[in-house]
C-alpha cells in the first residue's frame, strides 16, 4: 500500500508545489518551499509555526537581502533587532527569542552540519520551540539525515487510508518499516502526506471527494480515526 500512496503523490507534483513543496534532487534544500540553504530552512522552521508560509517566505527574502539569512548572523543579532526583522510573523517576540537561542546553541556546537545529526536528536529536542516533528524535519530537510518525521497529518492520512487507528509514533514506524530507506522517497512521502493532510484530510470534516488518495482510501468518511 505504501508504494501505491507514493505513486499517487509522485504523480501530483504540481499539487505539492501549490502546497509549498518543490520536488527536487534528494540533496537539494529547495524541497522546503524553494529555500536556498540549510540556514534558511532552520530559520523558517521557527517562523512558520502558526503563520502562513507566504508571510514566512517574505521574511526570509528580506533577511536574504540584508545578509541575515544565516544562523551565525542570527546568533549575533541583538534580540530587539531580530524581533524587528521578523515582526510580520505571528508571536514574533517568542519566535525571535527561540530562534536566537537555537542559533547560539548551533553556533557554539560547530554549525548546522555538525549539530543537526541523528546522534544529537535528544539535544535538539531539549531546545525550546522544537518538538518531535520539527526536529526530524530539520534533520531530514536541512541536513539530509535519513529519519522520517512523525506528524499529525501523517497519522491522520495513514489511519484513514489503511482504516487502522494509529498514533503519530505508529504512523512514523509504519513508514520506516515499509518504505525503502532512501532520502528522495522519505522527502517525497513526507511532503505528500503533509500536503494531503492540510488540503483534504481534516480531523472532523475531511474533503474525501477531492482527495487524491480517494481511490486507495479504505475508510473514506470515517471521522473518528
Amino acid at each position: 500500500m505504501i508504494y501505491e500512496i507514493l505513486k499517487i503523490i509522485d504523480e501530483n507534483r504540481e499539487f505539492l508545489k501549490k502546497m509549498g513543496w518543490i520536488v527536487s534532487d534528494p540533496y537539494s534544500f529547495e524541497w522546503w518551499g524553494g529555500l536556498k540553504s540549510a540556514d534558511e530552512i532552520a530559520i523558517s522552521a521557527f517562523l512558520v509555526q502558526m503563520t502562513k508560509w507566504e508571510t514566512v517566505a517574505k521574511v526570509i527574502e528580506n533577511l536574504r537581502r540584508k545578509g541575515l539569512n544565516y544562523i551565525d548572523k542570527i546568533a549575533e543579532l541583538p534580540l530587539p533587532v531580530l524581533e524587528d526583522q521578523i515582526r510580520s510573523v505571528n508571536f514574533y517576540k517568542t519566535k525571535a527569542r527561540r530562534l536566537k537561542n537555537f542559533s547560539e546553541i548551533v553556533s557554539k556546537n560547530g554549525g548546522l552540519k555538525k549539530f543537526l545529526t541523528v546522534e544529537n536528536r535528544d539535544k535538539i529536542l531539549e531546545i525550546e520551540g522544537i518538538g518531535e516533528e520539527t526536529a526530524d524535519s530539520l534533520l531530514l530537510f536541512a541536513n539530509n539525515q535519513l529519519v522520517f518525521p512523525q506528524s499529525e497529518y501523517l497519522r491522520r492520512v495513514l489511519s484513514r487510508v489503511l482504516n487502522k487507528k494509529m498514533s503519530k509514533k505508529e504512523a512514523k514506524d509504519y513508514v520506516e518499516d515499509n518504505l525503502k530507506k532512501d532520502l528522495f522517497l522519505y522527502k517525497l512521502f513526507h511532503a505528500g502526506t503533509v500536503s494531503i493532510g492540510k488540503a483534504f484530510c481534516y480531523l472532523n470534516k475531511p474533503k474525501c471527494d477531492k482527495c487524491i488518495l480517494k481511490p486507495l482510501c479504505r475508510n473514506k468518511y470515517n471521522e473518528t480515526l
